[in-house]
């Protein structure tokens, strides 16, 4: 009997929860009915946004991908037969080629500027034209990333410092090399930087500052790479 008077209370319960939100729906049903439309239309919003974001994504990838193949291009030197056409994914030159990429990155940073890809594509299209020596415009590219929070800042900032020293801009250069360096937690190699310091400390003149930019390459990393070339380095600032 008692068993059969459970089942009876949790029948009653559960009809009566039923009924509860039968009314509940009836006299709310406009309520409802809009919240229920606004909870689809912001899933239906972030479903399209995220498809969105990855599609963007998606060719951002492909163009830079695209692009990153330039730079890999062979130098091919055109023909010397007449009527002959520079073969297909080739460059007659060096400067040739990083003409071309430069403008592929710069295609891929104007279309897709906020994306990973974007980013990344206005750092190469400097570093093209740190090398084709487009120092202004190299500048500015190294300006736009050094600032942001991807993993190309720091290389940005690099890559500025040595266009700072290009141009003969020295304490500029040196300032950047020297906040590099500072940074310990950076993925940068701190040896490697110092050499760069060294060398523009050289270039400015300041042989003294330059020493000690080197030593510290010896004394601090002395299994680095760079430290055999310290060291030559030290030798000729140390010969009359």
């Amino acid at each position: 009997m008692k068993a059969i008077e459970r089942r009876h209370l949790k029948q009653n319960d559960f009809v009566a929860s039923v009924k509860r939100a039968t009314d509940y729906f009836k006299a709310n049903r406009d309520q409802i009915t809009v919240t229920a439309l606004i909870v689809a239309v912001v899933a239906l919003g972030a479903g399209g946004y995220y498809f969105w974001k990855q599609r963007t994504n998606d060719h951002a990838s492909e163009m830079f991908g695209l692009a990153m193949a330039i730079t890999e291009a062979q130098i091919a030197p055109p023909s010397t037969l007449p009527g002959a056409a520079q073969a297909a994914g080739t460059y007659p030159t060096e400067s040739a080629k990083l003409a071309a990429a430069v403008t592929a990155f710069q295609a891929v940073a104007t279309a897709y500027p906020s994306t990973d890809s974007g980013i990344a594509a206005t750092y190469q299209a400097a570093a093209a034209l740190l090398s084709l020596d487009r120092l202004p415009e190299a500048e500015q590219g190294f300006r736009d990333v050094a600032t942001s929070s991807s993993m190309y800042g720091p290389l940005a900032k690099l890559g500025l410092a040595g266009t700072y020293a290009a141009e003969k801009q020295y304490d500029k250069a040196i300032q950047v090399y020297n906040d590099l360096a500072a940074q310990r937690d950076s993925a940068l190699p701190v040896d490697g930087i110092l050499m760069q310091l060294g060398q523009t400390y050289l270039s400015a003149g300041r042989s003294q500052d330059a020493r000690v930019a080197f030593k510290r390459v010896v004394d601090e990393f002395p299994d680095s790479l760079y430290a055999g070339a310290a060291k030559t380095e030290l030798a000729q600032i140390s010969a009359p």
